[in-house]
């Protein structure tokens, strides 16, 4: 799933239902509106089997000193397990709402964490549950999704958000607990692109000794964890790990095929962008800078690329 930045929206749209404006020859004009549909999905992240998270509201805050509003959600509450969302079969939380046009400072979502309750949680590998009162952290129940944008009006927008576990899942030295923090990017999914290709096995190589295959450095018991790609934003970037500077604007898992290869594949706004490979992402600590440690993260040599709308595919 990075980091607890927002992504600046220009021109786009959410939701909530308006009320009538009064009579009369001198009343103000009628306000324009517009339509926003919102919906989650997930990059995943190691170690870590399911991340059910139990949404109880979105709200939208329109700029100035009014208060928020509250959207209407689908199927409130509405439980989704993370891991099991994808832009093929995205969770729709927020279904053509009718907004104001105008400027708003967020979108965020409440998430249920009672203590003792078991509304959110996560599963990890062992297939234990932690409870997320207990060991997975929502500071203030509450997170926004985007901040700073403008809503134009008569317009219908789709918005996609990706939330990347990878950059949202941490677990603070010694706070003894997860916590989730707000890792989202956001796509217009009537304007963008997929970026997708394969792995060669013989990149993350067969053998299980650090010594010999630097793949097995971040986990020499099962070669198939930490095969990510990562997304930065901007051509001829150097890659680096995540930790808040400079970080991808997506990281996507690379995953076996019946091939015996490693697959990806992902959602992207049009632009350029640089796309870089690592079989050692189970080391990336998202709270910590490993330039120059001994677990700094290796990647393959990095390729620039152009998406426009369409399809682009690199393969390494």
């Amino acid at each position: 799933m990075k980091m607890s930045q927002f992504f600046p929206l220009t021109t786009l749209a959410a939701a909530t239902l308006l009320g009538g404006c009064g009579g009369g020859g001198d009343s103000a004009p009628a306000a324009q509106t517009a339509k926003v549909s919102i919906s989650l999905m997930d990059a995943p992240v190691d170690g870590v089997t399911a991340v059910y998270v139990k949404i109880t509201a979105m709200w939208i805050k329109p700029n100035g000193s009014g208060p928020a509003i509250q959207l209407p959600l689908v199927n409130a509450p509405r439980t989704v397990n993370l891991l099991e969302l994808t832009d093929t079969n995205a969770a729709i939380l927020v279904n053509e709402a009718v907004i104001e046009a105008g400027s708003y400072d967020w979108i965020a979502m409440d998430i249920a964490a009672e203590r003792g309750v078991r509304d959110s949680y996560l599963i990890t590998d062992s297939g234990g549950e932690v409870d997320l009162e207990t060991e997975l952290r929502v500071p203030s129940g509450r997170l926004r999704l985007v901040s700073g944008f403008d809503v134009p009006p008569n317009q219908a927008v789709k918005l996609l958000f990706d939330w990347d576990m990878r950059k949202g899942l941490v677990y603070p030295p010694g706070q003894g607990q997860y916590m989730l923090k707000p890792a989202f990017r956001m796509l217009n999914v009537t304007a963008y692109g997929v970026l997708q290709g394969t792995i060669a096995a013989a990149t993350v190589g067969t053998s299980l000794d650090p010594a010999v295959n630097d793949c097995a450095k971040d986990d020499n018991v099962d070669l198939d964890v930490g095969n990510v790609v990562y997304v930065f934003a901007g051509p001829d970037v150097d890659a680096d790990d995540i930790d808040s500077a400079g970080d991808p604007v997506a990281t996507v898992e690379a995953t076996r095929n019946t091939a015996g290869d490693y697959a990806y594949r992902t959602l992207l706004d049009p632009g350029t962008y640089t796309v870089a490979f690592t079989c050692q992402a189970g080391n990336d600590d998202p709270d910590t800078d490993q330039t120059g440690a001994a677990d700094e993260i290796e990647f393959l040599p990095e390729v620039t690329v152009t998406n426009t709308g369409n399809a682009t595919i690199v393969n390494f």
